[in-house]
């Protein structure tokens, strides 16, 4: 520590810097201990050694001298520092914020829907949402329907698949499954001059909705019976066994008929798009109760040979319910059991089938 203000003698040991200096002058240097100054003196005196000079001739034959002294230096590599901050690697565009992964859910993207059905989506939005505007992207594919808005919305995104080019609709398959719905049974299902949205949204917001079904109403309720609220004075909920009145039939009876109709038309949108010609129910539609329920059972077995080839076609395997009963030997409720199940089975079929062809639309996206 330098207290008195003169400077602190360093020790240096110098050893066989100059091939000039004896071993005995560098040991001497040694035991001196002398500091940085003294060193450099010694050195310039020595200057004029062999080792530490170059020699150049001039013109008159005599020698100039180059004096000085070679110190090892720092490896070449070393030499400089440097000082400049390293690379930051920048994700996107300069100026621009590019995220790298979404957040929450994927909502449906892709092309919108035909006319017709954006015409029936705002419809039934309407009935479940009154006084409120549509807005924000179509409801998701519900994989496992439950209730008719369930069925809507799936009806709702089988048309939007179909613009996107997920399903096909230039082959023959729309031509052949056309032509089993209506010839299924006489009197049963004819090709109507409406569009499929335009005749969802129809016989959504008719006077029918009003007495058979609402957005809520499940497709298989616990009693297979419309929803309670929707029931007539003084009919009572009955359970799914059992003898069911006359105008517990009629109620139910509607409301498989109705159900038949959409998953119908969602089968034939996947086949043909929501423009298409919607099916619907021949003028000359039975009115007694077995002949309708003759006629729905004729209709199912359509809609499930229908359903068999729309997902053979994008390798997929639909199984339609198989009823445990003979047919023939079940009442009018019993059958109507038995249409509900096979309702039901249809449309889990389109909801998967939709779910997982939308699920790998987004995925390439």
């Amino acid at each position: 520590m330098n207290v008195t203000g003169l400077p602190v003698s360093v020790p240096l040991q110098v050893k066989d810097l100059m091939p000039g200096i004896s071993n005995q002058q560098a040991s001497a240097s040694t035991q001196g201990a002398p500091n940085l100054n003294e060193v450099a003196d010694e050195l310039q005196a020595q200057g004029s050694s062999a080792a530490n000079s170059t020699g150049e001739h001039s013109g008159d034959g005599s020698m100039r001298v180059k004096r000085g002294f070679k110190v090892r230096g720092f490896p070449r590599g070393m030499t400089s520092v440097s000082l400049n901050s390293p690379k930051i690697p920048t994700i996107g565009l300069e100026g621009k914020f590019v995220p790298t992964s979404s957040l929450g859910p994927r909502v449906p993207v892709g092309p919108r829907n035909s006319k017709a059905i954006s015409d029936f989506r705002e419809i039934a939005f309407k009935t479940q949402h009154p006084g409120s505007s549509l807005s924000g992207p179509a409801k998701p594919v519900v994989a496992q329907p439950k209730t008719f808005g369930d069925v809507a919305a799936n009806l709702i995104a089988a048309d939007r698949l179909v613009k996107a080019g997920v399903f096909k609709t230039d082959t023959s398959l729309k031509t052949v499954t056309r032509d089993a719905f209506v010839n299924a049974s006489i009197n049963g299902l004819v090709s109507t001059p409406l569009s499929v949205g335009t005749y969802a949204g129809s016989v959504w917001s008719g006077e029918s909705i009003k007495g058979s079904f609402t957005a809520s109403t499940p497709l298989l309720p616990p009693a297979h019976l419309p929803a309670p609220s929707k029931l007539p004075n003084g009919v009572a909920a009955a359970g799914s066994t059992g003898s069911q009145d006359a105008s517990m039939v009629s109620l139910r009876l509607e409301n498989a008929e109705i159900k038949y109709l959409y998953a119908a038309n969602t089968i034939q949108t996947l086949a043909e798009g929501g423009e298409a010609a919607a099916l619907g129910k021949s003028p000359n539609w039975p009115t007694e109760t077995d002949a309708r329920l003759d006629t729905l059972e004729k209709l199912y077995g359509a809609a499930e040979k229908n359903l068999e080839a729309v997902p053979a076609q994008n390798d997929f395997v639909f199984r339609p319910y198989k009823a445990e009963a003979t047919p023939g030997t079940q009442d009018a409720a019993g059958r109507l059991d038995a249409l509900d199940k096979r309702n039901e089975a249809i449309n889990k079929g389109i909801g998967r089938l939709v779910a997982i062809r939308e699920l790998e639309t987004q995925r390439k996206e």
